[in-house]
């Protein structure tokens, strides 16, 4: 799947629903029409069913909840944008490097593939792509952290 694609910049106006549980943080908003967490060029769609599927996972019943939910869409879909990033970058380099590694290894594996893709990277592309698993981490780690805690919120106060 691909999280990207051409579209315009502009922005929905945003209803009165979406007043109600508008937040920033970080510029990121939320809510049923958010686009804060989405780069001109990404599928608006996608986003939309992603954050449907954890509000449908979660059945946040307050706005409180609906914020939860929001943000815990927003740190999925910015994990996979770096997972993203680490595999298009990987692949790039794979396939510049890819008749080289074939002379060095003949029928190279997709591991040796890689690995000689990785190993050929300049230096700060390597960083880059190591602050990319770093950054994909981080998010992984406060959309469990915003999970514990919209759990913790229904449960201390139900319906």
């Amino acid at each position: 799947m691909y999280i990207t694609e051409p579209t315009d910049c502009a922005f929905p106006d945003i209803d009165l629903l979406t007043r109600h549980t508008e937040v920033e943080e970080d510029g990121i908003l939320t809510g049923p029409k958010a686009t804060g967490a989405l780069t001109f060029c990404e599928r608006k769609a996608y986003y939309k069913k992603l954050r449907a599927a954890v509000h449908e996972q979660y059945k946040p019943a307050n706005v409180y909840q609906h914020i939860l939910a929001d943000r815990m869409a927003d740190c999925i879909w910015r994990a996979e944008r770096y997972a993203f990033f680490e595999a298009a970058a990987l692949n790039f380099q794979i396939q510049r490097q890819w008749d080289n590694t074939n002379e060095l290894v003949p029928k190279a594996s997709p591991g040796v593939h890689a690995l000689q893709g990785w190993l050929t990277m300049d230096p700060a592309q390597r960083k880059s792509l190591q602050e990319a698993l770093k950054l994909e981490e981080r998010y992984w780690r406060r959309h469990r952290v915003l999970a514990a805690e919209l759990r913790l919120v229904q449960r201390l106060y139900p319906n």
